[in-house]
């Protein structure tokens, strides 16, 4: 089974419409306007150098247990609504094109999303019945991107019940 399937025209249209700032938070890293909130392992922002060790955990037991919540999370919400992502299409860098496709395969979209300790996360989803942009951060803790926290309350509700801390990126 294909892991991604291409997305129809008006649907991506429908899309770019919703988030016209898209490209701007995939590619330059900016909130492109819109509310964030960050979803991590952590309880609260690791401020302090003694706690910078935390960020280091590539294996053993922690790494399956927080594996196991990111997991859960991403899971939880291909169950709940349509998920789609971001491919760049075309020769790189000069004629690539970023192009809308949504996840068929469900265990494909989860290899997806799993932790990499190879690099960095790469996994950025876009939740269109929710309002949602959501990107994996590189230090166990995800950013969720949304114009209307009501509807994107399913999202935290779901991060919360898979163990899950939502942090305030303004502290």
């Amino acid at each position: 089974m294909k892991m991604l399937s291409r997305v129809d025209a008006n649907v991506a249209a429908e899309i770019h419409r919703q988030f016209p700032q898209l490209k701007q938070i995939r590619e330059l890293d900016s909130d492109g306007g819109m509310e964030r909130v960050a979803i991590s392992v952590f309880d609260h922002w690791l401020d302090d150098e003694s706690e910078w060790h935390l960020l280091d955990c590539f294996e053993g037991p922690e790494r399956v247990a927080r594996n196991k919540k990111f997991g859960q999370h991403w899971a939880a919400l291909f169950d709940l609504t349509p998920v789609y992502t971001l491919r760049h299409r075309g020769r790189w860098p000069a004629k690539a094109r970023l192009v809308l496709k949504r996840y068929t395969d469900r265990e494909g979209y989860l290899r997806q999303s799993r932790f990499n300790d190879y690099g960095v996360p790469s996994q950025f989803i876009i939740l269109p019945e929710l309002g949602c942009i959501y990107a994996a951060g590189w230090d166990d803790t995800n950013i969720l991107y949304f114009k209307n926290k009501e509807q994107a309350a399913p999202v935290l509700e779901l991060a919360t019940k898979a163990g899950l801390f939502c942090l305030n990126p303004n502290r």
